[in-house]
């Protein structure tokens, strides 16, 4: 059975599904980059569960980003080739042009926008119930981040400042 088998219904839903994921992922980014550091270490030491549980995954930020953008990539491109499987289903090879459009805007909106938005304004409403499933997730997907990291940090090294050459 391959992915063109499935019904258009069941990959709509998938779609839903995916935008939804993004949505989570997107925002868990903001709000986890938008939480004041004060009262992140008041509610720490208040024991507050989600407050240490953001704190510890903030204090390696790259594995933080690494978990979240690896996990909304792959989330984006499966719903593209999925869109695209829709688009040819529904309207042929012009479906399959109108697929990667339609989709950046639903995207846009409903997966970056409005979910950045909402965790700009409650980062802790977000940010600390996102922490119990970002930390899992980063312990199973832990050797990719790290694959991920590596590899981009040595990359970006050239055009990092050195120490020496702080202004």
């Amino acid at each position: 059975m391959s992915l063109t088998d499935l019904s258009t219904g069941f990959l709509l839903f998938l779609l839903v599904t995916l935008t939804a994921l993004s949505a989570f992922f997107s925002g868990s980014e903001t709000a986890m980059i938008g939480l004041n550091k004060y009262r992140l270490r008041h509610l720490v030491k208040e024991k507050h569960p989600g407050a240490r549980r953001a704190n510890k995954l903030l204090r390696r930020p790259d594995r933080l980003l690494g978990v979240i953008l690896l996990g909304n990539n792959l989330v984006v491109f499966t719903a593209a080739s999925i869109a695209t499987v829709i688009g040819l289903q529904l309207m042929g090879n012009t479906g399959v042009v109108l697929a990667p459009i339609i989709l950046t805007v639903i995207f846009l909106i409903f997966a970056e926008v409005i979910p950045k938005t909402i965790a700009e304004q409650t980062p802790e409403k977000i940010a600390f119930p996102a922490a119990y499933i970002l930390q899992p997730l980063l312990r199973i997907i832990h050797p990719g981040v790290a694959a991920i990291n590596s590899i981009s940090n040595f990359i970006a090294k050239p055009f990092l400042p050195t120490k020496d050459s702080a202004i």
